[in-house]
């Protein structure tokens, strides 16, 4: 409807001698090729049939010619035959571990990699880049390169373009594997979706024989620090997610099997920048009459070091938002010749309403800033479906198929609910979709939630899915949450990443799969990501950077040819939300003689923007921990309108014992979570180890060549001490999961005042890949106790696609994959290389921590027996895996009592005086002579308020 009502639209084709890109009213619909470079240009009108009538009304045509603000940043045409070391590096980034004698050879005005792989799989040669590139959504970076020839001989080879975060522990790997699918890429980057090692991820766009020649093709890769583009002869074949910036180049050969040779020819290697103007963030919210937050512009570096820059900031609706300080809806910017590439205002509300502004002028807009101008947090769309008809004002309807199958469908309200039903005519997953008519946002301070009741699912065929998008107005980016009756149940689909097919299963929704009745959806956009929740109950974080031009779709999709769908929705709401109140950290553990530790405490900036807020910090138990400052346990904290968001309270202790701090909060909010507070005593160090040396410690550790599951390790297999460190070196005679663990031979005793504490340094997970992408191993710490209960806290290798990390295994799962943990799925965890590892018992439960940070909480109610070891192991015969462990340490039990504390802070016009142990306050008005009185009355807990005043006044504690 926004489009197809036959009024004012604004039409351009913008064409580069390679494809024209199709935009309606500043909205990129698709990019088509067209390699064409001189181009005629024609507008008109056409009727179809007999007796049909033309009537088309055009104006204001115009035709710019714009030269693309490109500067090529790096190139080389390798006619010097010489590898030149101040542009390239000898290198081979770990693809599957093979080894073999591949290298470069500069000749003939080509570069070649040659050579032989000696011991499976995948030896390989690369050159590095020297220089590093910053991609960003300011500047992409574009590297173009002709691979002249693929001529390896055996099983197969692979030329490969390489992109790599800094630290090499990510990657997007771009090549024509020959011998094994042609075309495809490898992605690393620690999420669902990789494909690490082995053929990769077919590009569909690229199969058959125009490209499956070996011949001269054009590799390019697209960066601009999210995503990675992958074009071959200026088609793009994908769009992969690669969040990093500066990034590494590298180009190379690899050979797969024993005897299998590298022949890879590359010529003209190009790096270009291509720089825009962009907003940041991409999305803020105002209130009527008020300011945003302050919105960055920037401009590439360096685009103004000669001359001055011309930016103009420009509201697509002044009638809604202004940029503050403009005219008309217009703000000039000026980057001076010479000066700073950024620039800052602000964005003022003018009436309620959502609009877009653009950067124009010298440099063309990278991105869109998405304005929302709300009255406070509100339902913007509510829809019981009660009427006969869909309203136009509210939805329109979608043909889109899922995939690219067709079909015949009807969206219609009927008995009070949409109903969405059809068949397919061909494969695969046609369907339709109720589309809201107008866009929304999505930012960290405002969030979109999106809510509606799934009422049935009635599927015939093979497989039927109905479900919620939230999504550009082209897909071009969506999270797609759905229940695909037939196949993987309740999932989620994401573009880009698994944009379609099977999705990614949500195992906390398993037990739902074949469950087609009433079931309610809800999803969270928050610029970054996406939440989804099945009946109150999270389902996982989905990527999703988008924070303006925000669709809902609700759909019904069949999946086959003669498929049937009929998918039934009510209750459809849509609002914006602020986020909950929140402390940085879940869990703080701390002795009495620990002077404190600080917690961030977090308002949503919309909760302060106009009015002042106020928010009580409460503990449950003030004879535990208080925060500083508190009276009888709570803590005022006042945010004035307009000052940060954020503010700094230390948790002190009292006394040993757990408590938990909570927040409220005037106006009131909802608040993600309580921080747990645990005081406990003064630890001893019960064990201490370096490993020097070379073996182990007997009179500490035990050696347990027990496995993991069942398998049997070869007989050259051993855990060594060497250079400082404990190495774990096994190789699987036998599946599965063969390895060897050192546990102490002393038992520990916990208590929740007295937990008992195992760390170690983690330094390495390294494999042999035999297998290739069917490997995986584990390297990890254990507690068990004597009556059989464990828990291992590991770190599971895999190379098949499956993202698994940082995980635990107990008696209710001994040897499958383990419980994901997701607190440490960031990336930086997820490199295989040196991390502390803790485990922290308290005879209720075990938390586990990796670097300091807290991962999760788990029930392990033993006391007494509890002994701790670190392993590693290997799954599959002929597969190796080697651990490197180093400076284990065991700290529990009862130390030396600390003595008391005593503190006073000021809150406002009172000063509150705080203390830990036994004693009686007192307090003097002079020192000389002294007159020390108690306190009266005595102060019913460990602290005390009184005003401040003109006079002096002393206190002291006497115990």
């Amino acid at each position: 409807g926004t489009f197809d009502d036959g009024l004012l639209h604004r039409m351009q084709i913008v064409a580069n001698g390679q494809t024209v890109k199709l935009i309606l009213d500043g909205i990129v619909g698709t990019e088509v090729k067209f390699p064409f470079s001189k181009v005629v240009v024609e507008f008109g009108s056409y009727a179809r049939a007999n007796n049909d009538t033309a009537d088309t009304t055009w104006d204001n045509i115009k035709i710019e010619t714009v030269v693309p603000d490109i500067i090529q940043v790096f190139a080389d045409d390798f006619s010097a035959n010489t590898i030149d070391p101040a542009k390239y590096q000898a290198d081979a980034p770990f693809f599957e571990g093979g080894v073999g004698d591949i290298h470069a050879v500069a000749d003939g005005g080509v570069m070649k990699f040659v050579g032989t792989t000696s011991q499976q799989w995948w030896s390989g040669g690369t050159l590095r880049l020297v220089p590093t590139f910053a991609p960003s959504e300011s500047e992409t970076i574009t590297l173009s390169v002709n691979r002249v020839a693929e001529a390896g001989v055996g099983s197969a080879s692979r030329s490969a373009l390489w992109i790599l975060n800094e630290a090499k522990t990510s990657y997007v790997l771009f090549a024509d594997v020959r011998g094994e699918g042609g075309w495809r890429y490898n992605r690393k980057i620690g999420e669902t979706g990789d494909v690490p090692t082995g053929s990769g991820t077919d590009i569909a766009a690229f199969n058959g024989g125009t490209f499956d020649d070996g011949g001269l093709h054009k590799m390019s890769i697209v960066a601009d620090g999210k995503t990675v583009k992958l074009l071959l002869d200026g088609i793009q074949g994908t769009e992969v997610k690669f969040p990093f910036s500066p990034v590494i180049f590298e180009f190379g050969s690899y050979a797969r099997a024993n005897n299998d040779t590298a022949d890879t020819t590359w010529d003209n290697l190009k790096i270009e920048s291509t720089g825009g103007t962009t907003f940041a963030p991409t999305a803020v919210s105002a209130r009527v009459g008020q300011l945003s937050p302050a919105v960055t512009v920037r401009i590439p570096q360096g685009r103004n070091s000669q001359g001055p820059v011309q930016v103009r900031v420009v509201s697509s609706d002044p009638t809604v938002a202004v940029p503050d300080g403009g005219t008309g809806g217009t703000l000039n910017l000026t980057f001076p010749a010479g000066g700073a590439n950024t620039a800052t205002f602000r964005v003022r509300g003018v009436a309620l309403g959502s609009v877009q502004f653009s950067a124009e002028g010298d440099l063309p807009g990278a991105n869109r800033l998405g304005v929302a101008i709300i009255s406070g947090p509100s339902v913007v769309l509510d829809e019981t479906f009660a009427a006969a008809t869909i309203d136009a004002t509210k939805w329109q309807t979608s043909t889109r198929s899922f995939e690219v199958g067709t079909g015949t469908y009807t969206v219609t309200q009927t008995g009070g609910r949409l109903n969405i039903s059809g068949a397919g005519e061909t494969d695969f997953w046609s369907g339709s979709s109720l589309k809201t008519a107008k866009s929304y946002v999505a930012t960290k301070d405002l969030n979109l939630v999106v809510e509606v009741d799934r009422v049935s699912n009635e599927q015939a065929g093979s497989a039927g899915r109905t479900g919620v998008f939230i999504t550009t107005g082209d897909r071009s980016r969506f999270v797609f949450f759905a229940q695909n009756l037939g196949e993987n149940g309740w999932q989620v689909n994401v573009n880009p990443g698994n944009p379609t097919g099977g999705g990614s299963n949500l195992p906390g929704f398993d037990a739902l799969d074949t469950d087609v009745g009433l079931h309610k959806m809800k999803l969270v956009a928050d610029g970054s990501n996406v939440e989804v929740f099945l009946d109150g109950v999270s389902g996982g974080k989905f990527a999703f950077e988008v924070s303006s031009d925000i669709f809902v779709e609700f759909g019904a999709y069949a999946r086959a040819t003669g498929d049937t769908e009929l998918g039934r929705f009510d209750n459809a709401k849509i609002q914006y939300v602020i986020p909950c109140s929140s402390f940085s950290d879940r869990s703080v553990s701390m002795t009495q003689a620990d002077a404190g530790k600080k917690i961030a405490v977090t308002i949503p900036q919309l909760l302060n923007d106009a009015a002042a807020a106020t928010v009580r910090v409460t503990s449950r138990n003030p004879a535990v921990a208080i925060p500083a400052g508190a009276v009888n346990g709570v803590l005022t904290l006042n945010f004035a309108a307009g000052d940060p968001n954020t503010q700094t309270i230390t948790v002190t202790p009292v006394g040993l014992g757990s408590t938990t701090f909570e927040i409220t909060s005037t106006p009131d909010n909802c608040v993600a979570g309580a921080l747990s507070v645990e005081v406990v005593s003064t630890p001893q160090v019960l064990l201490a180890d370096a490993f020097a040396g070379n073996a182990f410690d007997a009179t500490k550790w035990v050696l347990d060549p027990a496995p993991f599951d069942s398998g049997t390790a070869t007989a050259e297999s051993s855990l060594t001490v060497t250079n400082g460190q404990v190495k774990i070196d096994v190789t699987a005679e036998s599946a599965s999961w063969p390895g060897f663990a050192l546990f102490t031979k002393s038992t520990y005793t916990a208590s929740l005042t007295a937990p008992v504490t195992f760390e170690i340094d983690r330094v390495l997970l390294d494999f042999v890949l035999f297998n290739g992408t069917g490997a995986r191993q584990r390297a990890g710490v254990w507690i068990r106790e004597a009556g059989g209960s464990f828990l291992f806290y590991n770190d599971h290798a895999a190379h098949d696609g499956n993202n698994f990390g940082w995980r635990y295994n107990n008696v209710d799962n001994p040897t499958d994959a383990g419980v994901n943990i997701a607190a440490l799925d960031a990336a930086r965890f997820n490199d295989q290389k040196n991390h502390r590892m803790k485990i922290v018992a308290n005879g209720a439960t075990v938390k586990l921590f990796l670097d300091d940070v807290f991962g999760v909480e788990v029930p392990f109610p033993f006391t007494k027996g509890l002994t701790f070891g670190f392993g590693a192991y290997v799954s599959a015969a002929n597969d190796v895996v080697r651990g490197y462990f180093d400076n284990a340490s065991i700290s529990g039990g009862v130390g030396t009592t600390p003595p008391g504390r005593f503190t006073a802070a000021v809150q406002g016009a009172n000063l509150v005086i705080s203390w830990t142990g036994e004693g009686v306050l007192q307090s003097t008005d002079s020192l000389s002579p002294t007159n020390w009185q108690n306190v009266t009355p005595a102060p019913a807990g460990k602290s005390v308020t009184v005003a401040l005043q003109g006079a002096s006044r002393f206190y002291r504690l006497r115990q």
